[in-house]
């Protein structure tokens, strides 16, 4: 089995990257546990969090086209969502 990557611990982040911690977790997505491991880079995980956040929360997605991909990606992950 190939190594797994680590999520950082909380305490090693700057306090931005601690927001956008907080957040994921208040709303439940993204994932908190990509975010962390995103953290190792905290330019890649600004890029990923900033186009995050644009697609599902400035607009440019359709709530009926988030509810089909959440169902599709728990069809596929064998969840009786």
């Amino acid at each position: 089995m190939a190594p797994r990557i680590q999520p950082v611990e909380e305490g090693r982040v700057s306090p931005e990257v601690k927001e956008y911690f907080r957040v994921a977790e208040e709303r439940g997505a993204p994932n908190a546990t990509l975010l962390r491991i995103l953290a190792r880079n905290p330019v890649s995980l600004r890029i990923f969090y900033d186009a995050w956040n644009d697609a599902f929360y400035g607009g440019r997605i359709e709530h009926l086209l988030k509810e089909i991909v959440r169902v599709r990606m728990a069809e596929l992950r064998g969840c009786h969502y």
